[in-house]
């Protein structure tokens, strides 16, 4: 028989030791997780799949555009605080010209040199706009597969993409350049604004999914303002959060002054028109303060020129307010502060929060028995936990104003309504933006747009609300949205308006939705940041906002029904005007006070007063009723 392993006693404590063994619990990296879950974040084989790359990289682009025209604002002290005023949005944007598609995709085209050459032929038809002009420019080009990669997944044929972007944003210091690409690695996740993205999983998962399924690495060229040269980078990130580099940080000339460009190699099935093409066309409905330009890879250019001249406004940073601040929040936001006082902490940690206040909740916290008390120069580092439990129950307690709306920047009222009027050219465009609010401490506003036009293609659902979030575009989870909920929540049919099976409005008719916020991307149900979650106070912004558009457009179309109808009128008066002319002149030409000139103009005159009392122009085709006297027979004879 095996001999059975026992436990030995130390003759000296008594104590029993064990040999140790390995532990079956094992530390994953947040990294080699992701790399082969990117469908979490959208990169699973599907149509959606382009659409997911066009939007995590446009949202870097636009993002980087507006912080580098910021940033040259802050620089001139004299302009502190004024809007932002570009020159008049330009006649054209002049890419006409495709460019030519990569012809080597190897090692031996990884080069500087190379890389520079291929982002001079990608800007070459816009060489006179792209160091004046926000820019931003995303090409898609279906390439040859090699045969080492598979040809299929559940049926379906796949192909091999080039997926290259490039913007005159603030672009990236070599020392960013070595960050960028890795997970969690983001230049809005300390300091939270209201931006696109902020938690840095988004151009990292892109990557991941690019090297898991076509083995090529990653191209970056980008150039920061104030260096004289640019960088390029070849390299591939790894499951440990890290990057294999085929080409380090190199300087090289680049045709922009400021900005980034980047190039990687995808597998998905094959592309089809009305989902990336169709994001890219959202987005400039409310980014039209940038020139954007999107290559399909059918070859098909697509142009989004600048609309206005005024740019985006630079919101606050924003602070987190009490209130949206849960127990584990402030147990990590303690463990992690820099503060050496806890006054200090709670001031300079939150929003509306005052030093009166900050005393009285450090004085007010109630201790368990046994526990020392808090003082306003404890270190918060050295808080025991029941002492942070008091801590926050005494936080909590207070009662807060709501957090400051100067960090929410809405698109605006006009600028929405003029960009929708060149844009659908409709009858009707109306827009509103409700004012600033807050919900759990989560400050945001809600903005809400119509469009109707009788000429307009018939639509329902999706083809009928336009969901956006801080300016991007959401094309799935509709009915999940808070946004889609608010909408059919409301009686279209009291503005005279058909409303389908799921209670969104039908026809002729378009309807626009944005939350913009700080913290909005704090309410997404999911990761893929598709659908915001349902908030009382969300939906009944929202609510009052199609409400308000919905009264504004049963105005306009009650005044065109009652124009219509006074038309209508007009016409059949003019109908009978000539023979109700000839009956006047009948009656009256015993009369000599009338002199024959006034009888031979009484027909036109008659015309001419119905068509002033009915405001409107009759049609031009009127019918004579039958025995009346034919065109120019009235006389007075």
């Amino acid at each position: 028989m095996p001999k059975e392993k026992t436990s030995k006693t130390s003759p000296r404590t008594g104590a029993t030791r064990t040999r140790s063994r390995k532990s079956v619990i094992q530390r994953g990296e947040v990294a080699e997780f992701f790399r082969k879950r990117t469908q979490l974040v959208g990169f699973s084989m599907e149509l959606h799949k382009h659409t997911q790359y066009v939007a995590e990289f446009s949202d870097n682009s636009l993002d980087a555009i507006e912080t580098y025209y910021w940033k040259q604002i802050r620089k001139d002290k004299t302009k502190a605080g004024q809007p932002i005023i570009l020159p008049g949005p330009p006649k054209e944007v002049p890419y006409s010209r495709l460019p030519p598609p990569p012809t080597k995709i190897g090692k031996g085209s990884w080069t500087a040199s190379t890389i520079s050459a291929r982002v001079k032929r990608l800007v070459a038809p816009i060489r006179n706009l792209i160091n004046h002009e926000p820019v931003m420019l995303i090409n898609l080009q279906e390439l040859e597969k090699p045969d080492i990669l598979p040809d299929e997944v559940d049926g379906r044929n796949l192909q091999m993409y080039s997926f290259e972007a490039l913007d005159t944003g603030i672009g990236m210091t070599r020392r960013d350049l070595q960050q960028f690409g890795l997970y969690l690695a983001s230049s809005k996740s300390q300091q939270l604004r209201q931006t696109r993205g902020s938690q840095g999983f988004g151009a990292s998962s892109a990557f991941s999914d690019a090297q898991n399924t076509t083995g090529r690495p990653i191209i970056v060229a980008t150039r920061y303002p104030s260096e004289r040269q640019g960088h390029v980078s070849v390299f591939f990130t790894t499951g440990k959060n890290q990057k294999e580099y085929v080409l380090t940080e190199t300087k090289a000339p680049l045709s922009f002054t400021h900005g980034t460009y980047l190039q990687l190699f995808y597998l998905n099935i094959q592309y089809r028109r009305s989902y990336a093409d169709e994001y890219i066309r959202q987005t400039s409905f409310l980014n039209s303060h940038v020139n954007i330009i999107f290559i399909d890879p059918y070859g098909k250019i697509h142009l989004y020129p600048r609309r206005v001249s005024e740019f985006v406004k630079e919101p606050s940073y924003a602070m987190p307010h009490p209130t949206s601040t849960s127990i584990g929040d402030f147990q990590d936001q303690i463990r992690d502060t820099k503060h050496t006082r806890l006054e200090d902490f709670l001031l300079k940690s939150y929003c509306r929060m005052s030093q009166k206040r900050a005393e009285r909740i450090i004085k007010s916290a109630k201790m368990p028995k046994g526990v020392k008390r808090l003082r306003i120069g404890t270190r918060p580092k050295r808080l025991t936990l029941d002492q942070i439990k008091a801590l926050y129950a005494s936080f909590i307690a207070e009662k807060y104003y709501a957090p400051p709306t100067e960090t929410v920047v809405p698109v605006g009222e006009e600028v929405i309504r003029k960009t929708l009027k060149e844009i659908f050219k409709a009858e009707f465009v109306e827009a509103t933006s409700r004012p600033p609010t807050s919900s759990k401490g989560l400050a945001f506003a809600v903005e809400v747009a119509a469009v109707y036009d009788p000429d307009l293609s018939s639509q329902s659902g999706a083809g009928v609300l336009f969901r956006f979030v801080n300016r991007t575009p959401k094309l799935r989870d509709n009915s999940d949205c808070a946004i889609w909920k608010a909408a059919a929540s409301v009686n279209w049919r009291a503005y005279k308006v058909d409303a389908g099976a799921n209670r969104l409005p039908t026809g002729p008719f378009r309807l626009f939705a944005n939350v913009a916020g700080p913290f909005v991307h704090l309410i997404f149900k999911a990761q893929s940041k598709q659908a915001l979650a349902e908030d009382d106070i969300l939906i009944r912004e929202l609510k009052l906002g199609f409400e308000e558009v919905g009264r504004k457009l049963r105005r306009h179309i009650a005044q065109v029904l009652q124009r219509r109808e006074r038309a209508r009128r007009a016409d059949t008066l003019l109908r009978y005007s000539r023979k109700v002319a000839q009956s006047i002149i009948a009656i009256q030409k015993s009369d000599t006070t009338i002199s024959q000139k006034q009888l031979t103009q009484l027909p036109q005159r008659l015309e001419a007063i119905i068509i002033k009392q009915a405001g409107v122009k009759p049609s031009d085709d009127i019918d004579q009723p039958s025995g009346g006297p034919e065109e120019g027979e009235v006389t007075a004879e």
